[in-house]
């Protein structure tokens, strides 16, 4: 009994032993973000990261104006969902499905604990928020063009034999050739350091180009990192003060008459410099959301104003180098019912149909992403919410 209780004593010990090397190489090795992405991921009881997880974070407001109440469709909700449909959306976490058709609510759903007033994560809907930004910023004087090399703001690349080549819409369409590896789920790597990290700039910088700048395609969070540290640098240099949030809500979130204050999370707080984590991390209601649909089905026209020329609308949304994305915006434009949608990790999805004048918002906790769509890319969920979308007019 002695033997086998100091047996125990000592594997326990040697056990000690290589959870503090263990420890100690991923500290030494650069991957203090480890920890913050445990705590935030595993310890909370998920796997990756999640749409209520703003409060891991440092935040900044993106202050709404004078609500814009959205109309409703007089035969709102007057048709039920699939049966099938809703199961899936209930079996995968769903909060909110809505769909607007015409600029009217035409179905509102939402899900317990969510409710119209619940803010969750875009993900990577984001993305396509901060090429809007972009294109705002050129339409104001304040980015040269959307064609402009990076280096007229991020000078690091200007000796860089790729990176100097590099512009600003490449970025945006997934094709600059900057150096990454998108993953969510590896525990110590380039996308999960972007996403825990406390330096999102010092992140995306340290990467180098691998291609040649417009020669391929290749989804990356970090090229729309880099791309809000263009950004950045373009608004402090009309306006030192001016933030990323601050700059959306002057320029969307007020005149769109958003309902409520989003959150932009940061990579560390505002007194440490924070920045916006421009590829991911906007916390917004499912209406709002759908306001940024309608203003794409409206070509960047809002209540008799043009926030965005039509011009840099009709770029954004049509394929770049492969058929499926355009510059941050999915689509399949051979589907019976055409249509391009934002999209973010999990299934968060605003979907424009503009055969139909729809705009769908699906956000929830998990999607089904292994199930493809017709054209091989796109998830197949992202097909029945727009088929049930249109079944709901007939």
């Amino acid at each position: 009994m002695g033997n086998s209780v100091k047996r125990l004593q000592q594997w326990g010990g040697g056990v000690a032993i290589l959870l503090l090397v263990g420890a100690l190489a991923i500290q030494l090795g650069g991957h203090g973000y480890f920890w913050r992405a445990l705590a935030a991921t595993y310890l909370q009881g998920h796997a990756t990261a999640h749409i209520d997880d703003a409060s891991n974070f440092a935040q900044r407001v993106i202050q709404a104006g004078v609500d814009q109440p959205w109309p409703e469709d007089p035969k709102k909700n007057q048709k039920s969902l699939d049966p099938a449909l809703l199961a899936q959306l209930q079996q995968h976490g769903t909060a909110a499905f809505l769909v607007a058709h015409q600029g009217a609510i035409l179905h509102e759903q939402y899900f317990a604990p969510y409710n119209a007033s619940s803010r969750t994560n875009s993900f990577s809907m984001a993305k396509t928020i901060t090429t809007l930004q972009v294109g705002l910023a050129v339409q104001q004087g304040l980015i040269s063009s959307f064609d402009a090399p990076i280096t007229e703001q991020i000078p690091e690349y200007a000796q860089d034999p790729r990176g100097h080549k590099a512009t600003v819409a490449q970025l945006s369409a997934m094709k600059s050739g900057h150096d990454w590896t998108e993953n969510y789920y590896l525990p110590l790597n380039v996308t999960t350091e972007l996403y825990f990290g406390r330096d999102a700039q010092d992140v995306v910088l340290r990467q180098g180009f691998e291609r040649e700048p417009g020669s391929a395609y290749e989804y990356s969070s970090g090229s729309t990192q880099l791309l809000g540290v263009f950004l950045k640098r373009a608004l402090a240099a009309k306006e030192p003060a001016l933030t990323l949030s601050e700059h959306l809500s002057r320029s969307l979130w007020k005149p769109m008459g958003m309902s409520h204050d989003a959150i932009y999370t940061l990579d560390r707080p505002e007194t440490e410099g924070g920045m916006e984590r421009t590829y991911c991390c906007i916390f917004a209601t499912a209406k709002d959301y759908a306001r940024i649909g309608q203003l794409f089905l409206q070509d960047g026209q809002w209540q008799g104003q043009n926030l965005i020329d039509k011009a840099f609308m009709e770029r954004i949304r049509k394929p770049d180098l492969v058929p499926f994305y355009g510059h941050s915006l999915w689509m399949d434009w051979q589907y019976k019912h055409p249509f391009y949608s934002l999209q973010g990790h999990q299934g968060q999805y605003v979907i424009v149909v503009p055969s139909k004048q729809l705009v769908v918002v699906r956000v929830g906790q998990f999607r089904n992403k292994k199930e493809k769509g017709p054209n091989g890319v796109i998830p197949a969920e992202v097909y029945r919410y727009v088929d049930q979308a249109v079944a709901l007019l007939e």
